[in-house]
């Protein structure tokens, strides 16, 4: 099992090599073959130095730590040279350059040529990268001679000014970073595989009765707890042999407590997988037909990609060291989950879960990998929406797997799994940060991330008059975003009230009165925020009254487990305002381009109600987390947790903007993250998906607004 989850990163760079050469739908050469390339064996070498250098690295570390056998590194040298030994011809044409089956670039994409130590680089235009014919010394000038047929001369200086190469060239670049994530998910496999305690994959011996040991309906401490090495209380041993019968139905109750609680889990985390579609639906809805297509599956592909990450790496740094914090409802294999990298007193990241290995693959660890991996995917596909129309596959790949291993997962950590902003129960504020089912740890993540994308990407063309007025660019199916909306409030019902993770003991059957404040703030969102638009630009506008049920349900997701009806209905009133007014302002005044909304509704919205919980939290529940602490707010006695919510707050928002803003600006350096011009003028349903999302001819129409023309008292476009 090692072995094999070594060899995936690996198997992953082999991959990346081969997509450098060879391609299963070959691409398109148009005009007639001028001249052709041949690298040779030691040009070969060179084009491909990255990939052998990282292999070759990768084969001596596995094999000083017994990562790899003997025949297992045979194979790899072998795959290594047979990619090595694969031709690679660049194949110049009337039309354009093409490089073997993998990609042909027209000469009109190009501004010149020049010859480099890498090679003959041909430069692209505005807009197109560079592509470097990689041929040695002694060929070099027969390649130039033929580009010069089509291509001037271009200087060293000019050529700095060019944009840099796109997503074909940034698969070097991936070929780079994947041998380094190799090299730490190899050294994290390794450590994962220490001792620890034993996890039950079969799920019969799971639910004992010493497990039962300090659980209590109310979630305060009981009685028969374990010491603090974890043995049980003396009380079971000896009731094995004086009270048989007892002994035996406690372990029966013990298990139906366990179903319970799991199918609880399980269902409602399917509620949140379904929120997915009503999140595709109410970004798509919202942006322009011409580009609904490419809406719709950064929506549909995020599942995918997201969920790989989090399974490899990003479910070990959210939860690898939740186990230390003694979770009970969900079973005792959850104890197995015992590493946590901390400094000083506050946990950083977990270390224990990677590829969910045989040493952390237990039924009660699947339950809560299917809750959890749900919830990142949410935060995942809010950025969706906020950079939509404009930023190309490739980024939105990188985006799925940075937020689905490391943005997401390690704010779950701090707040949820044990880390920093947990620990601040340990420090002299006595109090942790309190999020109960993710206004924060999810929306606030997915709401920040998106306005540090959008404020890279820039806005959409068009968008914005010189005098800095905004266009209104209105999305092309109201219905469906309508439709999308009702699907997320249904799904609400599984992302509230599945956040107790049980239907029983420890205080879980809050569960209806979770529900009920979850249905009351979304609607008195939706009540205020109509109110709002009637008031501001004289129609009950749908884009406000579709992002006023969303911001209240959002705000009250982080107090839900702590708050009466009456007060859920202020949180919900409150944000159904504040989604609308920032809206307004982050169009107006900070010219960002959000299509949909997202910051406002997930951002702005998200941190109102984690706030709300220092404010208003009436001190009836204890959190999930901190058995037997109640929570309360400023205004029922405790400051501190007011204080608390600040830090947690501040912290969340710099992590999650800071982290998407450097990952932004990185791909932009890259070349790789906005779409071409032409292609957002046209829509990026046919250059990027090949398809339209609608026959041409029903095509949604646009008429009726002039492009470039401002048209004041009109919402912003808006909905998520």
């Amino acid at each position: 099992m090692q072995t094999l989850l070594y060899l995936m990163p690996i198997l992953g760079s082999i991959i990346l090599a081969l997509g450098r050469v060879t391609a299963i739908r070959p691409a398109r050469v148009e005009g007639t073959t001028e001249s052709e390339i041949s690298l040779n064996f030691l040009e070969r070498m060179r084009y491909h130095r990255v990939f052998i250098y990282s292999t070759g690295a990768l084969l001596l570390i596995g094999a000083g730590f017994g990562f790899l056998t003997a025949p297992v590194e045979l194979i790899v040298i072998g795959l290594t040279l047979g990619i090595v030994q694969m031709p690679i011809r660049y194949r110049f044409t009337t039309r354009g350059v093409a490089l073997g089956r993998v990609l042909f670039r027209p000469y009109e994409e190009f501004a010149g040529n020049r010859v480099s130590k890498a090679g003959l680089e041909l430069i692209g235009k505005q807009g197109n990268g560079k592509l470097v014919v990689r041929t040695g010394a002694a060929r070099l000038e027969a390649a130039r001679k033929v580009a010069m047929r089509h291509l001037p001369a271009i200087s060293e200086a000019r050529a700095a000014r060019s944009v840099k190469p796109r997503s074909f060239s940034a698969i070097r670049y991936f070929a780079i970073l994947a041998p380094v994530a190799a090299v730490a998910i190899g050294f994290g496999v390794h450590s994962a595989f220490a001792d620890g305690p034993q996890v039950d994959p079969s799920g019969a011996t799971v639910g004992t009765p010493e497990d039962l040991g300090c659980i209590t309906p109310g979630g305060d401490l009981g009685f028969a707890c374990p010491d603090a090495d974890g043995n049980a209380d003396p009380l079971f041993e000896k009731a094995k042999t004086d009270e048989p019968f007892a002994y035996q139905l406690s372990g029966y109750v013990n298990q139906n407590r366990l179903a319970i609680n799991f199918v609880w889990v399980l269902v409602t985390g399917y509620l949140v997988m379904f929120m997915q579609a009503g999140f595709a639906m109410v970004e798509t809805g919202f942006c322009r037909a011409k580009s609904a297509m490419h809406v719709m599956m950064t929506n549909f592909m995020i599942y995918g990609i997201g969920m790989t990450a989090y399974w490899a790496v990003g479910f070990a740094f959210a939860f690898g060291g939740v186990g230390l914090t003694g979770p009970v409802n969900l079973g005792a294999g959850l104890l197995a989950l015992n590493k946590e990298w901390a400094i000083g007193d506050y946990g950083i990241l977990g270390y224990k879960g990677f590829f969910l290995a045989p040493d952390s693959w237990d039924v009660g660890v699947a339950v809560l990998f299917l809750f959890q991996m749900v919830f990142m995917d949410t935060a995942a596909t809010i950025l969706t929406g906020a950079v939509a129309e404009r930023w190309t596959w490739v980024s939105f790949m990188v985006w799925g797997v940075f937020v689905g291993a490391i943005i997401q997962p390690l704010v779950a950590n701090w707040a949820w799994g044990g880390g920093l902003l947990f620990d601040l129960n340990g420090s002299g504020l006595e109090r942790p940060y309190v999020d109960f089912a993710g206004s924060g740890v999810v929306h606030m993540v997915g709401g920040f991330a998106g306005l540090a994308g959008a404020m890279v990407l820039g806005p959409r063309l068009g968008k914005y008059n010189k005098d800095g007025t905004a266009n209104a660019m209105p999305g092309h199916n109201l219905n469906m975003a309508a439709i999308g909306t009702f699907i997320l409030a249904f799904g609400w019902f599984g992302f509230n009230p599945g956040s107790t993770l049980g239907a029983s003991g420890s205080g879980a059957l809050r569960i209806g009165e979770i529900a009920v404040v979850t249905m009351l703030a979304g609607a008195a969102g939706s009540i205020t925020a109509m109110f709002y638009a009637k008031m501001t630009i004289g129609k009950y506008d749908p884009g406000y009254m579709i992002n006023g049920i969303l911001a209240g349900l959002v705000a009250i997701t982080a107090p839900s487990g702590y708050v009466s009806a009456t007060i859920a209905v202020l949180i919900g009133a409150v944000a159904g305002v504040l989604v609308c007014a920032s809206m307004v302002f982050v169009e107006t005044k900070l010219k960002i381009d959000d299509p949909v909304g997202a910051f406002s509704v997930h951002g702005v919205c998200g941190a109102w109600g984690v706030l709300s919980v220092g404010l208003l939290a009436d001190g009836t529940a204890p959190d999930w987390l901190v058995v037997g602490h109640p929570i309360k707010g400023l205004f029922f006695g405790d400051g501190r947790q007011l204080v608390a919510q600040l830090i947690g707050i501040a912290v969340i928002a710099i992590w999650s903007f800071g982290t998407t803003y450097v990952l932004f600006m990185v791909m932009k350096k890259m070349g790789i993250l906005r779409s071409k011009p032409e292609d957002e003028l046209k829509g990026l349903d046919l250059p990027e998906m090949g398809t339209h999302a609608y026959p041409v001819e029903d095509m949604p129409s646009e008429r009726g607004i002039e492009p470039g023309a401002f048209i004041p008292g009109v919402s912003p476009a808006g909905g998520q």
